[in-house]
């Protein structure tokens, strides 16, 4: 009687270890992809937020769970770097229209991304990189090994993509380090504990004055802007060597004014180049009237990333979106479109250039 009784009774606890076991399994698969990252909150006049919430949402021990590989929700490329259960991508892309799902960003929407729908960076195609084109449609596509325009290779000799790919971060991309290959390594750290706005840096230096971030990423003065809906505030200015568009000439080097030098940009004569980090003169309607509309189409930047009317400045996201948009070479327009005594128009060149309308 009693090996009966055990047997009874030991067979239903034994199915409801199993159970669990089934649905930790199925939580686990379910939960990865809303990484630890979607916890992240960047308020407005923050500099930066260190990532919040369970661990297990990004990370793992071995990789594996029931003596095996948990391909289904975790990234197929694994194991990754830092016990990561997935790459930059594999967190920051989404098939949905919504390209804020939680409260991280994403950078890869699939067919529903637009100029109106996406965040502050903008997106990447969805394709696979058109490598024997960089100035056209290449928007940043990861992968892509063409060089960059405006190449420096004498002065951006630290960049290995043109062999090795575009990438997100450390020699290969924009995010974190510049000294180490793998992305997980470069940012490392960077989730926890943010020494750098957005994670970007200029040599060992964080990117400075940027520290003014929405805790949408642009997404409400994307789609349909207003003067209540924030926006991202980078530093710019041409005696310093850390401003968004010194990030910039990491690569684009020859695009870029550095430091009041005219031999790229010839600011003091003719313009040879479009200049950045120059001031907008004041009598110009976009330094004396900053609108929705300018801060999506024409953004400026300021000294420090201290915002003061009349003090605007022009850098290189004045004109183009980091990760790529609908438009050719990142534009945030059409340039094709541009067309000079249009009263009406506020978008693109004649954004700033107010004169030629």
């Amino acid at each position: 009687m009693k090996t009966t009784m055990i047997t009874l009774t030991f067979k239903p606890i034994k199915g409801a270890i199993k159970e669990v076991r089934t649905m930790r399994q199925t939580m686990i698969r379910l939960t990865v992809l809303v990484a630890a990252a979607a916890l992240v909150t960047v308020l407005p006049g923050s500099a930066s937020a260190a990532v919040q919430g369970i661990c297990s949402n990004c990370h793992t021990m071995h990789y594996s769970q029931g003596g095996t590989s948990m391909h289904t929700g975790w990234g197929t490329g694994g194991p990754y770097t830092t016990l990561l259960l997935n790459d930059c991508l594999g967190c920051h892309t989404t098939t949905g229209s919504d390209p804020l799902v939680g409260a991280y960003p994403y950078v890869k929407l699939g067919s529903g991304a637009t100029n109106d729908n996406c965040l502050a960076g903008g997106f990447f195609r969805t394709a696979g990189p058109q490598t024997g084109d960089n100035n056209s449609n290449e928007n940043h596509d990861i992968g892509a090994t063409a060089a960059p325009a405006g190449f420096d290779g004498a002065e951006t000799t630290w960049y290995t993509g043109t062999t090795n790919g575009l990438g997100c971060a450390g020699t290969n991309g924009c995010h974190g380090n510049q000294s180490d290959l793998d992305d997980m390594a470069a940012i490392s750290g960077g989730h926890h504990s943010p020494s750098a706005y957005r994670m970007l840096y200029v040599g060992s230096a964080g990117v400075t004055g940027s520290g003014v971030g929405t805790n949408d990423y642009e997404e409400a003065l994307i789609s349909s802007p207003s003067t209540t809906a924030y926006y991202n505030v980078y530093s710019a200015d041409v005696s310093g060597d850390t401003t968004i568009s010194e990030l910039c000439a990491k690569c684009h080097g020859d695009f870029h004014n550095e430091s009041g030098s005219t031999t790229d940009c010839g600011t003091a004569g003719a313009w040879i180049r479009h200049p950045t980090d120059n001031l907008i003169p004041t009598s110009w309607a976009i330094s004396s009237n900053v609108g929705p509309d300018d801060l999506k189409w024409n953004p400026p930047g300021y000294a420090g990333a201290t915002v003061t009317a009349g003090a605007e400045r022009v850098t290189c996201i004045s004109c183009h979106r980091a990760h790529g948009t609908a438009e050719n070479d990142l534009l945030r327009f059409n340039y094709g479109t541009q067309l000079a005594g249009q009263t009406s128009s506020t978008v693109g060149c004649l954004g700033c250039h107010d004169r030629q309308r």
